[in-house]
């Protein structure tokens, strides 16, 4: 009797040890297996992370003047003239001599803080600068061109040729600012104050238009300054 009761319990401790091992088996495979799925997800979303990192810091491959408010030192993409410049044969206007104007334009508005120069047929009245060119000096509280341009030799003077930015216009896409959303040439004259010519966007004029007509502005003693 005593053989056969040790002969159970032998046999009794045989199954408990297998199970206890068994269990113990599948308690290591499970903690494995959950180490691994963690290292993937971590992995994985590193690799996400690191992907949006490089997407938001990615500069686009169209470089200077590719984003809306981009920079403004990008010089006029090379576009078809379909204006050309000629003599100004008009009265000449109060505060500003003219020497060319684009064929087929006229004085719009003269006054001696400022001159309008539209086309022939302009719908718009001249409390419109859009599609048109607009001369003045910086206004009393200004001190220079506001962002950085491309520098231009205008006459016997430097100037600084200044991309303008996209026009916000309420309830509108605003336009590409790749495109031609108008430029302003600076020029400072010699008691300091800037000449500015302003040239509305998609109006046909090249940069060396731009350039040549400006350098036909010539500022007159009574030409005043605005404010603000």
């Amino acid at each position: 009797m005593t053989d056969l009761r040790e002969y159970f319990d032998e046999i009794a401790d045989s199954v408990t040890s297998t199970a206890t091992t068994d269990v113990e088996a599948d308690v290591v495979r499970g903690r494995r297996a959950v180490r691994r799925r963690r290292v993937v997800q971590t992995v994985a979303g590193s690799i996400f992370g690191v992907a949006a990192i490089v997407a938001a810091f990615t500069i686009p491959s169209a470089g200077v003047g590719s984003g809306p408010f981009g920079p403004t030192a990008a010089a006029p993409p090379a576009v078809a003239r379909s204006l050309d410049l000629v003599a100004y044969q008009g009265p000449q206007p109060k505060g500003f001599t003219l020497d060319t104007v684009p064929a087929g334009w006229f004085v719009q508005s003269d006054a001696r803080y400022s001159l309008l120069l539209a086309p022939q047929g302009s719908g718009a009245g001249p409390d419109s600068a859009a599609g048109k060119i607009v001369i003045y000096l910086e206004s009393r509280d200004q001190n220079g061109p506001p962002r950085a341009g491309a520098e231009v030799e205008v006459g016997d003077r430097d100037g600084v040729l200044v991309k303008s930015l996209p026009a916000m216009i309420p309830g509108q896409s605003p336009p590409p600012a790749d495109g031609d959303t108008g430029w302003t040439i600076w020029v400072e004259q010699p008691h300091g104050v800037h000449l500015i010519v302003q040239f509305g966007e998609g109006l046909g004029l090249d940069r060396e238009q731009m350039v040549a007509l400006t350098a036909g502005v010539h500022v007159h003693e009574e030409a005043l300054q605005g404010i603000g």
